[in-house]
């Protein structure tokens, strides 16, 4: 199953010094008319605004954000903006009207699962099943596109609209553009306890619903430990004062040894450094073997390069592993880190899905 959208952009570009102002025009592409009403927002926080019966907008982008712009527009496919930086005469955007194809479509005719049942799966590794998952609702279910593969003993979904999703714990009302979800499982199966790697993907904008700081105490409990706390205690190296505990190989270790910290613009780059050297291609002698020339096995012992992998604990209570799949990581000053590809999760963080999200511009306040 493969949905292709198809977006047309038309950019004016320049320098454009963060902490301003991007401004510009949505139009529609096919008749070339202003699109009222566009929604316009910074990717993950609460930050928008919405074009005016000009197609004209206008949003602040805070000093510091690196996350892209998103423009969207009911029944219209959304683009996004990666790097508002260079816009400084504005941008003209136009939006095509949304037409989703399905092609090269697997046709089961003896599917092992029912939608019922796979949407129930998808519900579990998307919203999770802590107290802020099991709170949340997805408002129109009936856009998330599923399927099985049965070769692969994978569950794969598309959205072809924004999911609408109440949190109602954590009282903020979601736009989740789902872009991409794969659950792997070690046999044909729908049960968390076979699941191997779950992987989602998309943009989000965020609706505060809540009255008088009546969701504060929860908030700050779900953002205690999560990974956006471990970002930014990485990038500025608090480790003790924000109550997180470094581990390698089962033991305490120092986070100034292991992790090496380089400012660079407005990020903090992350490099995994003085790890014991990797093992050396050699021979392996094996005794007693079938007859050879010396009468023994000789086999090559594979060049092996150190599992950049830690454990974390946080409080002494919520365990987690990290490993580090790239070179270096970059954090900015909202916890996010970039390549997204750069680090995986185990334990008490991979368990947090997007029912447990903030907004990157959440501010947590002792």
């Amino acid at each position: 199953m493969i949905i292709r959208l198809w977006l047309l952009l038309i950019l004016f570009t320049g320098f454009f010094a963060r902490g301003q102002a991007l401004f510009g025009y949505v139009y529609d592409e096919a008749e070339n008319l202003p699109l009222q009403g566009a929604n316009v927002y910074i990717d993950g926080t609460t930050i928008n605004t919405s074009t005016n019966e000009k197609g004209f907008f206008k949003i602040n982008i805070p000093q510091g954000y690196r996350s892209p712009v998103i423009i969207s527009y009911i029944g219209f496919e959304s683009i996004t903006l990666d790097d508002p930086s260079q816009y400084e005469k504005g941008v003209k955007v136009l939006l095509r009207e949304s037409t989703v194809t399905l092609n090269e479509v697997v046709i089961d005719k003896n599917p092992p699962f029912t939608r019922k049942q796979m949407l129930k799966a998808f519900r579990r590794q998307f919203l999770g099943t802590s107290r802020n998952g099991n709170s949340c609702k997805i408002e129109n279910e009936e856009v998330i596109l599923l399927r099985y593969d049965s070769k692969t003993n994978t569950l794969l979904a598309k959205a072809t609209e924004p999911l609408h999703i109440t949190n109602k714990r954590l009282q903020y009302d979601i736009n989740f553009n789902l872009a991409y979800f794969n659950v792997d499982y070690q046999r044909q199966s729908l049960e968390d306890a076979d699941v191997i790697k779950s992987f989602y993907a998309g943009t989000t904008f965020f609706t505060d619903v809540s009255k008088n700081g009546s969701a504060d105490d929860k908030r700050k409990e779900n953002y205690l430990g999560s990974v956006a706390h471990l970002m930014k205690t990485m990038a500025s190296n608090t480790w003790a004062a924000q109550k997180f505990g470094l581990f390698y190989k089962s033991f305490p270790a120092n986070p100034q040894q292991y992790l090496k910290l380089k400012d660079t613009l407005d990020l903090v780059k992350v490099e995994v450094v003085n790890l014991p050297a990797p093992k050396q291609p050699g021979k392996i002698i094996i005794a007693g073997g079938p007859p050879g020339i010396d009468g023994n096995i000789t086999k090559k012992m594979e060049s092996r390069q150190p599992q950049k992998a830690f454990d974390i604990l946080y409080n002494g209570k919520e365990q987690s592993n990290i490993v580090f799949e790239s070179e270096g990581l970059y954090i900015d000053k909202n916890g996010l880190f970039f390549p997204i590809t750069g680090i995986s999760f185990g334990g008490y963080m991979a368990k947090l899905k997007a029912g447990d999200l903030l907004p990157i511009d959440y501010i947590y306040k002792d």
